[in-house]
């Protein structure tokens, strides 16, 4: 029976340990696609330097530039709106068993422990599973502002060049 309880112990000791890995890894990808869409924002925020070289036929392909300017910055907005809320911090529910608690247990300290760690690996999982669903929508609003500002791109490109 100690036997059972060490392997136990360990065991829950390992998944606690692969669960709060879990939960940090998504937070730097969390950070690392705010980070890239906050520096692409700041690469695409909407500015009327090519008013200048518009022609009078190509304002229409200005405004569709811009469109999709505005549209590529509120997405990649969005992402980093995602990516704060994925950041949040948690409540934190109790981490461990009180010393006075402890000695007042009648079972061993390694089945009161592993019962803490059990309960701890359930709610890290649960923010685990939050934690994804925003990075999810933060990748999906980036490849959109990225898609997006490539056809801005474009435009830019063809106005630049129609009539040369």
């Amino acid at each position: 029976m100690e036997e059972q309880q060490n392997f136990l112990y360990e065991y829950t000791k390992f998944c606690l340990e692969q669960a709060q890995h879990g939960v940090d890894t998504l937070g730097t990808k969390l950070a690392g696609v705010m980070e890239i869409s906050a520096l692409l924002l700041l690469g695409l925020r909407v500015t009327y330097t090519f008013q200048i070289h518009v022609k009078p036929e190509q304002e229409n392909l200005y405004f569709v530039y811009l469109s999709f300017q505005l549209s590529a910055c509120v997405s990649l907005a969005i992402a980093i709106a995602f990516s704060i809320f994925g950041l949040y911090p948690r409540k934190v529910a109790p981490t461990g068993i009180s010393p006075e608690v402890m000695m007042q247990k009648g079972e061993s300290l390694q089945t009161a422990i592993t019962n803490t760690w059990m309960q701890q690996i359930d709610d890290l999982q649960a923010y685990k599973a939050e934690r994804t669903v925003f990075l999810r929508k933060a990748m999906i609003s980036l490849a959109i502002g990225i898609a997006i500002a490539s056809f801005s791109t474009a435009d830019a490109f063809v106005m630049g060049t129609a009539g040369h």
